[in-house]
């Protein structure tokens, strides 16, 4: 409940808010990757909880490390755990990728619903500003989806329909599946 109360961004809504819709992502995307939906559901569900300890105020760089200890305190299942640590990952160029499927989609979704809302809302990176490192999101996305057989502008579309309807661009699908294959490219 505490994550009604930590704004993620004052046109996107709170954490809480962003947490249903990634559990809505996370779904899609299990279920595209082969993966058990409920469980990757669940492993969302519990993703940002850690953001609001006490420990990862003080030290954010253990968001994610922390959520995974506290899954396995609360009696959680390894799998959970494992995606609670790993679905920061990649967080940088050359960086381990989630090891599970049920990570990676985590992952993915935590990725895709910030370039989906970030870009949705305006706040397109320029050739010299990217301060929602929407870029770094977009290649951590392609490294992990080279690994699976899936539908990147299905993916794209299942972010933007999370969103409440008017929410973002009407355009912004396009622009993000576009956006992601240039990344590709570069990739």
């Amino acid at each position: 409940p505490k994550l009604s109360q930590v704004v993620y961004h004052n046109k996107l809504g709170n954490q809480a808010e962003r947490l249903n819709r990634l559990m809505s992502i996370s779904g899609a995307i299990a279920k595209a990757l082969g993966a058990d939906a409920a469980v990757a559901e669940r492993a969302t569900r519990l993703s940002k909880a850690d953001l609001v300890t006490e420990m990862v105020g003080e030290f954010p760089e253990l968001q994610g490390t922390m959520g995974k200890y506290y899954a396995q305190h609360d009696g959680e299942t390894a799998v959970v755990a494992q995606a609670l640590e790993q679905h920061y990952q990649p967080r940088f160029a050359g960086d381990a990728l989630p090891e599970t499927t049920v990570a990676t989609s985590v992952a993915l979704a935590d990725k895709l619903e910030a370039i989906v809302g970030i870009w949705g809302i305006g706040l397109i990176p320029t050739g010299d500003k990217d301060p929602y490192a929407l870029r770094r999101a977009a290649l951590g996305m392609v490294r992990m989806l080279m690994q699976y057989p899936v539908s990147l502008p299905a993916l794209v579309q299942d972010a933007f329909d999370s969103f409440p309807a008017g929410k973002l661009a009407a355009n912004t699908v396009a622009e993000v599946t576009d956006f992601m294959y240039a990344r590709l490219a570069v990739l």
